[in-house]
């Protein structure tokens, strides 16, 4: 692991990979999560709204620099304050305070001054999460009900139009499960910020169980 030896199993890093690591987790997380929600606008866009080609070209720009530009902006104020990355426990290393969990645990004394930060970038983390989890799930209702209806009410079309009909529901269950299988990604996530909210120890095996589960989910990102 990229976590500084000695503080994990099998870890073997040092100070400088843990902020590698923990660089690449906190920004291209968020990215992705921003790309998730971008991707199910578009097929969105595509089967509901009828989008060609030429009208993604125009806002081909938007749509693809949206995401980094607004996650950058947003985790300025964070990394101003501190510009490295602690062992969060588990196998990883992110934006937060030292010695791992110490802001979570009773009577325990973090090395980080300006505890502050670390709350305003869980509160972000928190509010990208739900936004684009948001989006998400609208894209998949909505493109569960163009598939559905399509089903019931385009008997006599398709022996006309065969083939505009296969292309538009195709890419509408496309669209559907790759929007649904975005959201197996976040669920650790929203598991972490569930236990997050309800203030669980930092000592409980609880924190452990959701460490397994990004180790799971997350590479499910591919």
């Amino acid at each position: 692991w990229f976590v500084p030896k000695g503080t994990a199993f099998w870890s073997a890093g040092n100070e400088h990979t843990c902020d590698i690591q923990g660089w690449s987790y906190v920004l291209f997380y968020c990215y992705a999560l921003g790309y998730n929600a971008a991707l199910s606008i578009v097929f969105l866009l595509i089967v509901r709204y009828s989008w060609s080609e030429e009208d993604f070209r125009k806002w081909s720009y938007v749509i693809l620099g949206s995401p980094p530009l607004l996650v950058t902006l947003l985790h300025i104020p964070s990394f101003r304050y501190y510009k490295y990355m602690n062992y969060g426990g588990g196998s990883s290393c992110w934006f937060a305070p030292s010695p791992p969990r110490c802001n979570r645990i009773p009577d325990m004394e973090c090395n980080e001054d300006n505890l502050g930060i670390y709350t305003y970038y869980d509160l972000i983390a928190a509010c990208l999460l739900v936004l684009s989890t948001s989006i998400i799930i609208y894209a998949c209702v909505k493109l569960f009900l163009v598939a559905r209806r399509s089903d019931e009410s385009v008997i006599a079309y398709r022996s006309s139009a065969q083939g505009n009909y296969a292309t538009s529901n195709r890419v509408a269950v496309s669209g559907l499960l790759y929007s649904g299988g975005n959201l197996l990604v976040v669920l650790p996530v929203i598991i972490w910020f569930i236990g997050f909210l309800a203030e669980v120890n930092g000592a409980s095996f609880f924190w452990i169980f959701v460490v397994l589960q990004l180790a799971i989910f997350v590479p499910l990102q591919g």
